[in-house]
């Protein structure tokens, strides 16, 4: 019969919301079913129209622990948010009482959790009988192969401690990668490409047009990009930002203009722009490298997982790191492009099958035995060489 699922996102930035949106459609196309979705957001963040439309059941927003920035809302502090976050321990624990009231109202067969802390919480503090798998690009940090940027040991073993908090107790844990390696020896672990959604399947190939995409995950460097902006008037720029209060559109001038976050029109405009210059998301990155389209990654200052992030990026071929928006590096690297999109796609498409597996396997482990579902008769998207 057909697993009845509960997804719970880490809903900053749009990585994981566009995950879930992926992984929502493979399981739907197997015969399953999401009865409900839990997205974590920090206090005043609103979960976006794009993501709420993308799913049949219920999305119910709790608070969650994020990130303080500073007062440009550019880089993060690390001790300020440790201070705050403790502080909040009443609210995160609210947020726990919800996460199990909607446990109960579905009653799922499995809870799939994208990096979302609270669930590693509530496997510490109430337990579940529910098999937990976990899927998130910050579970290669548990993988013996993987490579940190060199120093920095105090960041490296939180940025492991953090991981495993947020897949405590989980029966399996999905760790989304740029480029194939091993499965670990680990148990638990397993290796699989990046989720990728049907929509950017369906972009064209080879156009470019004579525009550069901008995504920045803090809003505060949107200062430097019109610094650089205003040197380089002749320049096209569509620049994505998440500011709570900005409307839809915002139109700098007639070369510069602020998008909020909508994810059909961002693939667009990834698939025709000559380059990508964004905080170093590990999805938008892979889009990028399905594309083609040559990358400039800016991990966001004091954000320990971005620069990990970014340095991944170099090392897998999808372009070059910098620590500011200065666009004129992207813009000499447009020639060369990218790294073999080919194997890239192939590496997609090879284990694409395998994320509904894993998540029928973890029912297995945990005891029940699921038959295989009936196929749905929706039409499939086929990927693109």
């Amino acid at each position: 019969m057909p697993l009845r699922c509960l997804f719970v996102v880490q809903g900053e930035g749009r990585g994981h919301l566009t995950q879930a949106m992926a992984l929502r459609r493979m399981l739907r196309e197997a015969g399953h079913e999401v009865a409900g979705v839990v997205v974590g957001k920090s206090q005043g963040q609103a979960v976006p129209t794009f993501f709420r439309e993308a799913f049949e059941g219920p999305v119910t927003h709790v608070e969650s622990p994020s990130f303080v920035s500073d007062g440009a809302n550019r880089s993060v502090r690390p001790w300020a948010t440790l201070r705050r976050e403790v502080g909040r321990t009443p609210t995160f624990w609210r947020s726990l009482g919800v996460l199990n009231r909607t446990i109960d109202r579905h009653d799922p067969d499995v809870v799939v959790n994208f990096f979302e802390p609270l669930v590693g919480l509530y496997a510490m503090t109430h337990g579940t009988s529910v098999p937990v798998v976990a899927v998130a690009h910050q579970y290669m940090f548990l993988h013996s192969a993987y490579e940190f940027p060199a120093g920095r040991w105090l960041q490296r073993w939180g940025a492991r401690a953090f991981a495993r908090l947020t897949a405590w107790g989980a029966t399996r844990r999905l760790a989304l990668s740029l480029y194939p390696v091993p499965d670990s020896a680990r148990p638990r672990l397993t290796v699989l490409p990046p989720l990728l959604r049907a929509d950017l399947f369906r972009q064209p190939q080879g156009r470019s047009e004579p525009f550069f995409l901008v995504y920045i995950l803090n809003s505060g460097y949107a200062d430097e990009v019109v610094r650089w902006h205003n040197q380089h008037p002749e320049v096209r720029l569509h620049c994505f930002w998440d500011r709570p209060d900005a409307a839809p559109v915002e139109a700098y001038d007639e070369t510069l203009t602020f998008h909020q976050l909508d994810d059909e029109k961002f693939l667009s405009l990834m698939a025709r722009c000559r380059g990508f210059v964004s905080t170093a998301g590990f999805e938008s990155i892979a889009e990028a490298m399905y594309l083609g389209t040559p990358v400039q990654v800016v991990p966001v200052e004091g954000h320990y997982e971005q620069l990990c992030n970014a340095v991944d990026a170099v090392r897998a071929g999808a372009g070059i790191r910098s620590s500011r928006f200065d666009i004129d590096r992207l813009q000499d690297i447009v020639p060369r492009g990218t790294t073999d999109v080919a194997h890239f796609r192939a590496w997609v498409r090879r284990a694409r099958r395998r994320f509904v597996h894993e998540i029928e396997r973890a029912t297995e482990l945990d005891g029940a035995v699921v038959p295989t579902p009936a196929r749905r008769s929706d039409p499939q998207v086929l990927e693109t060489a």
